[in-house]
């Protein structure tokens, strides 16, 4: 991989900057990373959904690694994956959601899909992304949404233990239901070593698997 090419990832959380951060090196080596994070833009999802001043904020942030180099942009946060749509045409570099990849596997191992999260606002793009990619490839899915209720604010308290054991706990309860299961959130990827083999249907997590499209546009 050329050390010219840079990779921008915009956060809306500062939770995912080091996780990766991490990643990039291990996947793309050689990339150089610019992370433009505005961490009030989930609360402000969490409880306006998103409409079109989240679409504009955005956007600027997408614009703000466009203007400090970046060849491609990764989108971090699942829950404002959808502001990607419109701007993808008023930004001149190309923006990945951080699912996209995860998705299209997702359709492709089954139809009855369980669709884990931590945050309330992330389940209903998630579903709707496997729902349109699915369309795309000329078939449907039967999507679950099932939250891990209060999950994300103890991995926020720093209770990361607790967080582990609330969402293990839910995905083992859950798993028998379902052809395949996805975790709607990067934060929750970590954990998937662990539940993985706890559970008979595969288990699919965005950050690595995004990592794989973005070394074919970074190519």
């Amino acid at each position: 991989m050329s050390t010219t090419k840079t990779l921008g990832i915009v956060h809306t959380s500062f939770a995912l900057v080091e996780l990766l951060q991490n990643t990039v090196r291990a996947q793309l080596p050689g990339v150089a990373v610019v992370n433009v994070v505005d961490d009030t833009l989930l609360a402000y999802a969490r409880a306006n959904g998103v409409d079109e001043r989240l679409r504009r904020r955005m956007r600027r942030m997408f614009e703000a690694c466009a203007d400090a180099g970046a060849d491609v942009i990764l989108n971090a946060c699942s829950s404002v994956g959808e502001t990607v749509d419109s701007a993808r045409d008023a930004v001149s570099v190309p923006i990945v959601k951080i699912d996209e990849e995860m998705a299209d596997r997702a359709v492709r191992v089954g139809r009855r899909i369980g669709v884990f999260a931590t945050v309330p606002s992330t389940l209903g793009p998630t579903r709707r992304l496997l729902e349109a990619r699915a369309a795309a490839a000329g078939g449907s899915v039967d999507c679950t949404e099932i939250l891990c209720e209060g999950g994300f604010d103890l991995l926020l308290q720093g209770k990361t233990a607790e967080h582990d054991r609330l969402v293990t706990d839910v995905v083992c309860r859950r798993a028998a239901e379902f052809d395949v299961l996805v975790f709607a959130q990067a934060s929750m990827s970590r954990l998937a070593p662990m539940i993985a083999p706890l559970v008979k249907p595969p288990l699919l997590v965005s950050p690595e698997l995004a990592m794989q499209r973005l070394r074919g546009l970074l190519a």
